[in-house]
């Protein structure tokens, strides 16, 4: 039975990406800005100069393939999401033949005015569980703060966030350029006081026109499950293309179990 609710996860995923790559489902081919940029561009903008690095981000779709490694086991995720203007929308098949399987739809809307960054996020799990998060960056100029709340209905859900979930987020950001900037940022519990806190400091960078390179550096302490105080350090790196892209991340006592984890996936855009 768990092979056939696999199979059956990544069947209708990549059916849905035949849908959306055919435009059987009435979506229109051509790239469109992106939610984060200004919604009408200047004549100037059909000449565009920036660099193919730069302007990736501007792709609708995303199709990412994650595979997670702990000792003696591994599990598998598929999630494919497409942007609709500003609203963006996925479905997702997470598969670990020893225990979890299910499927994720979610949505988020991204609103941004003047010095205001506002993103309310919603995920529903086939096990019942929902995640809801508000995320916001505010700020005009090119240093902002970044404020963020999360909450879930305390169902079981596999949790892919690999931050508390139950938490608020506090941090401050800087804008070095149109792709290069600088991130520092703490998610910590405040309702399950677990005394949980993962603070990350994230770097990207534009390596050249067509590479770009993102270090993600998370401290975190707190009681796990078991009511051991955990105190540890994990690394990620993401590597960015034009139209595909790669990301592998060590995280020590993941969801502040016992399991040290190694995260890897690969994706494309379009």
């Amino acid at each position: 039975m768990a092979q056939i609710f696999s199979v059956t996860i990544f069947r209708s995923i990549l059916l849905a990406l035949t849908l959306f790559s055919s435009g059987a489902v009435g979506l229109t081919q051509t790239p469109e800005p992106s939610p984060r940029s200004k919604q009408t561009q200047p004549e100037s903008s059909k000449n565009d100069t920036r660099d193919p690095i730069e302007r990736s981000d501007q792709f609708k779709s995303k199709l990412t393939f994650g595979v997670y490694f702990t000792k003696g086991n591994r599990a598998y995720d598929l999630n494919l999401r497409h942007q609709f203007g500003p609203l963006t929308a996925w479905i997702a098949g997470f598969y670990d033949p020893g225990s979890t399987k299910l499927m994720r739809v979610g949505a988020q809307y991204d609103y941004k005015k003047a010095w205001f960054h506002f993103v309310p996020t919603l995920e529903v799990a086939t096990t019942k569980g929902v995640s809801a998060s508000l995320y916001s960056e505010l700020g005009s100029g090119k240093t902002f703060a970044i404020v963020g709340v999360s909450r879930t209905n305390l169902k079981a859900f596999f949790d892919l966030f690999w931050d508390p979930s139950e938490a608020v987020q506090l941090g401050i950001g800087h804008k070095i350029s149109s792709y290069n900037r600088l991130q520092a940022y703490t998610i910590f519990d405040v309702r399950l006081h677990t005394e949980q806190q993962n603070t990350h400091v994230l770097y990207r960078r534009k390596l050249n026109a067509n590479n770009g390179i993102t270090f993600d550096a998370v401290f975190k302490t707190g009681h796990g499950d078991s009511g051991k105080f955990v105190r540890d350090a994990g690394i990620g790196v993401y590597y960015d293309r034009p139209k595909w892209f790669w990301k592998l991340y060590y995280d020590p006592h993941v969801n502040f179990s016992e399991h040290t984890m190694v995260r890897t996936g690969v994706g494309m855009k379009f």
